[in-house]
């Protein structure tokens, strides 16, 4: 059965028995869709298992790691899997699963956060700077729990923007397990040089 949701949704959850899938196929926080608003239909879940399946290019940093944590807290045993892409902070989501999964044809991509139009003077610039580099630890931190990998690597990884396929993701601990491919139900007309650093 499908959950009913308000619209527009960036995500879909399907509940059977114990257990659930979600389908977060599209713009993390895109749609006025808030992470507080996922996060408490995830909370009223009566699941022992739930699959989150993921194809997005990202969005919304706040909105990502508010429900990476809230994934990782959950007290059911939490399956990601990337169907398609997990780019930016997407991918950051796809690391909370326990098992992390991909299809053979995934690609996951994580950079450093970033912000557009920043304006101000000295003093408020350096503000913006070190909110960045705030946000940029607790990614580190998270990503460097899911690999065992030192965070002084994975913060090389974020600053040069990584592109992996799902073996290299699983080479680098990020994912556990490469699966068989599925056919993905959402597809993006997206511009890649969006992500690239100016």
């Amino acid at each position: 059965m499908v959950r009913p949701m308000s619209k527009p949704t960036w995500y879909t959850i399907h509940a059977q028995a114990h257990k659930a899938e979600i389908l977060i196929y599209g713009d993390i926080g895109a749609g006025g869709i808030t992470a507080e608003r996922f996060v408490a239909d995830l909370q009223a879940l009566d699941a022992e298992a739930i699959t989150v399946r993921i194809n997005s290019t990202g969005g919304s940093v706040a909105d990502g790691i508010a429900i990476h944590s809230a994934l990782v807290r959950h007290p059911a045993r939490i399956t990601t899997v990337i169907d398609g892409v997990a780019l930016s902070i997407a991918s950051l989501i796809a690391t909370a699963g326990q098992p992390a999964q991909a299809v053979e044809a995934a690609t996951l991509m994580l950079h450093a956060p970033w912000v557009v139009g920043a304006g101000g003077n000295a003093a408020e610039l350096r503000k913006t700077a070190e909110a960045l580099d705030a946000t940029a630890a607790a990614m580190v931190a998270a990503y460097a729990a899911k690999s065992g990998r030192p965070e002084s690597e994975i913060l090389d990884l974020m600053e040069a923007e990584t592109w992996l396929t799902a073996a290299e993701a699983q080479a680098l601990g990020l994912i556990d397990e490469v699966i068989e491919g599925l056919s993905v139900a959402a597809s993006f007309d997206i511009d890649l040089t969006q992500y690239r650093n100016p």
